[in-house]
């Protein structure tokens, strides 16, 4: 069954999202004097070189002057111009964004994302539409509904009861309860038959029913991405079967010695486990107060940050919520505790990087203060001036990394012959500084060129779907 899954999931993926605008993704491109960036390769930086993409897949790619051009094929001047593998970002939850997060994503560079756990129905249903060619977006895996204890589910029913009856609306279409073992079996089954991509659990509740879903996915072969568990320790988790530990903070981890902390590590390289630390959201939770998020809705929300701009009502109905959630905090009444454990999240990354953990880069776009697209360059540049990483290193985990986590490497995560064409091409080296990023000039996905006019024009129209802010 391990197979046959993993062989369904990955060919809906491929031809759901990966072919993209078929109308125009046959058009062959050259791409002629680029300097090409392999971040699964210590030497990752080749110059001089041509890609040749026909029918959405790399066709060639090799020194140019040993590429062979057929006449009449669209030429980019790569010269100045650094290709590398089209983005991921591993966390994103379309559920808080809606659709208008979709063409933020690619106009950033992002031409595949690791859903977090929403409505199914939605999600095949965009993708359908990309498959099509009238709407554009990246490509989604996706677990389909949120793994929860039924705790949580109760005390979103009373949290709706007492303030927002909008609250479970919007939480509770996209989740299934975890009571007991036999709930658990029956989710993955569920789950199975829906030909979901991974399974997502966010909190856990008994430590048979946690314990139950891991053996369940991992002997229907799925992998398991979840919140650090309350029910068991994070050892015996990852020994179980979850293969993806979400979010920086670790209060688990933070009051064991360095040696106990190495031991936990250490079981993440015993499982071939992944890390996703969503630094960009967790900096978010720990280090912004109350009134600064609050600003964000205000009449100077543009000055303050102009990717406001681009947020949709929707996902600022769903921010007002969460800021609602925690009124009357305040910076200043947590500043010294959340210094404190923001640095000891960075150390985490650090000690794990250093050790060969797999890290993944995820942002959490959806949640309050994190911009979908534009926050993961954000997640990039606090991964190397934050945590430390190299930025070869902080471009394996948004290119190569959530494609092995996919096991779609074999198709995505390169620049290589027989590869689906999803690139990014930009103005500066990344390698030297990994804010260059953001400097795109084009983006490829499914070998669909999207120019930089191409790009602009995405942004504006994001923008004129988005709110006005005001008082």
């Amino acid at each position: 069954m391990r197979f046959s899954l993993a062989v369904v999931t990955a060919t809906a993926f491929l031809n759901g999202c990966a072919s993209g605008s078929r109308k125009v993704a046959d058009d062959t491109i050259a791409i002629v004097g680029v300097t090409v960036i392999d971040p699964s390769s210590t030497q990752p930086a080749i110059r001089g070189q041509t890609l040749l993409i026909a029918g959405g897949m790399i066709r060639a790619v090799g020194p140019s002057a040993t590429v062979a051009i057929p006449a009449g094929v669209r030429r980019i001047d790569g010269r100045g111009k650094y290709a590398i593998p089209g983005l991921w970002d591993a966390h994103v939850h379309f559920m808080n964004t809606g659709v208008t997060a979709l063409p933020l994503l690619v106009a950033n560079g992002v031409t595949s994302v690791r859903e977090m756990g929403g409505h199914l129905d939605s999600t095949r249903a965009w993708q359908e539409r990309m498959r099509v060619g009238t709407l554009i977006g990246p490509r989604i895996i996706t677990p389909g509904p949120i793994l929860e204890s039924p705790t949580y589910l109760e005390r979103v029913v009373e949290r709706s009861r007492r303030g927002d009856p909008r609250l479970a609306l919007r939480v509770l279409p996209y989740r299934i309860g975890i009571a007991d073992s036999a709930s658990a079996v029956a989710a993955i089954d569920t789950l199975v038959s829906r030909r979901v991509d991974f399974v997502k659990i966010r909190t856990s509740g008994s430590p048979a029913a946690f314990l139950a879903t891991l053996r369940e996915a991992r002997r229907r072969g799925l992998r398991v991405a979840a919140h650090q568990p309350g029910a068991v320790s994070i050892g015996t988790a990852l020994d179980s079967g979850q293969t993806d530990l979400e979010h920086a903070i670790l209060p688990a981890l933070s009051r064991l010695s360095p040696a106990a902390r190495d031991s936990i590590y250490q079981k993440f390289l015993d499982n071939d486990a992944w890390y996703t630390p969503t630094l960009t959201v967790s900096r978010a939770v720990m280090l912004s107060g109350d009134s600064a998020a609050r600003a964000i809705f205000g009449a100077d929300a543009l000055r303050l940050d102009a990717r406001r701009a681009y947020a949709s009502p929707w996902l600022l109905e769903w921010w007002r919520m969460q800021v609602d959630e925690r009124a009357g905090d305040t910076a200043s009444t947590r500043a010294a505790s959340n210094e404190e454990a923001w640095q000891s999240s960075l150390a985490d990354v650090r000690r794990m990087h250093a050790l060969g953990v797999n890290i993944l880069a995820g942002t959490d776009a959806g949640s309050v203060l994190v911009y979908p697209g534009f926050d993961l360059h954000e997640e990039l540049r606090l991964l190397v001036h934050d945590a430390g990483l190299q930025p070869r290193d902080a471009l394996w985990s948004a290119t190569i990394g959530p494609a092995r986590f996919a096991r779609l490497d074999s198709r995505l995560g390169t620049l290589a012959t027989g590869k689906i064409a999803d690139l990014v091409l930009l103005d500066a080296d990344p390698l030297v500084d990994i804010r260059n990023t953001r400097r795109i000039f084009a983006v490829v996905q499914g070998g669909r060129l999207f120019s930089r006019n191409d790009l602009d024009r995405m942004l504006r129209e994001v923008r004129s779907r988005a709110a006005v802010p005001s008082r």
